[in-house]
C-alpha cells in the first residue's frame, strides 16, 4: 500500500514538472528588472512588427504602406515627447541613432530584425502577447543577442534599446449584430530591452478602435483620425517605465 502511494505522489509530481506553463509576460516592468534604470538608452524608428513572427492569434497587419508610415511618424513623435522632461530617462534620438549606424558602417543593421525574428515552422504555443512571444522565443536566441551587442556597439554603447512597433492595424467596414461601422484599430507595443543580454526590461503597449457608424456620414468615411491617434497614444503607455517621474 506504501508503495502504491508512494508511486502515486512520484507521478504527480512527474505530471506537475511536465505541464509548467511558461510566463505569458503582462505589460510594464518585468519582475527580475524591478531595480534597472538604463544609462543610455537608444531609440529606434518605428516599424512593423515582423510578419514572419507572429505569436498565437496575432492578426496580419492589413493597412497599406502610406498609412502604415503615418502611424510609425506618430508613434516616433510620440515616443520622443515622452523623454522631455524627463531626467532619469536618457535616450539617444533615432536620428542621432541613425547617424551614428552610419558612422559605424552598419546603416542596414535595422533592417536585419525582421530576418533575426523570423523563423519558419517555429511555434509557441503558450505565446499569446508580445512580451510572451518575445521573452520565449526572440530573448533565447544567440544571433539576436550577437545583434544586439553589434548595436550597442555601433550606438555609443547603449546599454538598452527601445523598440517601437506596430503589432497590427487595420482600417475598413464590419458589421456588428447587424449594426454597420467604418473602423479605424491597431494595437502598439514599445519594448525597453537590455543590449547586454537581451532580456526584456519593460514593455508598454494599448490597442484602440474608434467606430463610426455609416449612417453618420459618407459610406466610406473613417473615422476622424486626429480622434483616432488621440485615443492610442495616451499617457499610460509609459507606466512603470524604469526612471519616469509622473506628476
Amino acid at each position: 500500500m506504501r508503495r502504491c502511494l508512494a508511486f502515486i505522489l512520484l507521478f504527480f509530481a512527474f505530471i506537475q514538472t511536465q505541464c509548467v506553463t511558461p510566463e505569458t509576460g503582462e505589460y510594464g516592468v518585468q519582475a527580475e528588472q524591478l531595480a534597472r534604470i538604463p544609462a543610455r538608452i537608444a531609440v529606434v524608428p518605428c516599424r512593423p512588427w515582423p510578419q514572419g513572427a507572429r505569436f498565437v492569434d496575432q492578426p496580419e497587419l492589413k493597412l497599406p504602406p502610406e498609412d502604415v508610415k503615418a502611424l510609425c511618424e506618430k508613434f516616433d513623435q510620440y515616443v520622443l515627447e515622452g523623454f522631455d522632461g524627463q531626467p532619469y530617462m536618457r535616450g539617444i534620438s533615432p536620428r542621432v541613432v541613425l547617424k551614428l549606424l552610419e558612422q559605424s558602417q552598419q546603416p542596414d543593421l535595422l533592417t536585419k530584425i525582421d530576418e533575426l525574428w523570423f523563423r519558419p515552422g517555429q511555434a509557441c504555443e503558450s505565446c499569446q502577447h508580445p512580451a510572451s512571444y518575445y521573452r520565449e522565443v526572440i530573448a533565447p536566441r544567440p544571433d539576436w543577442r550577437a545583434w544586439l551587442t553589434n548595436f550597442s556597439r555601433s550606438a555609443s554603447q547603449s546599454d538598452a534599446i527601445l523598440l517601437p512597433l506596430i503589432v497590427e492595424a487595420d482600417k475598413g467596414t464590419l458589421n456588428d449584430r447587424g449594426l454597420i461601422f467604418n473602423f479605424r484599430r491597431a494595437e502598439i507595443a514599445l519594448l525597453l530591452i537590455d543590449t547586454n543580454n537581451g532580456e526584456l526590461i519593460w514593455i508598454g503597449g494599448r490597442e484602440a478602435e474608434t467606430r463610426l457608424p455609416k449612417d453618420k456620414g459618407a459610406a466610406d468615411q473613417l473615422p476622424d483620425l486626429e480622434e483616432f491617434y488621440r485615443n492610442l497614444f495616451i499617457p499610460d503607455l509609459w507606466l512603470e517605465f524604469p526612471g519616469r517621474q509622473t506628476n
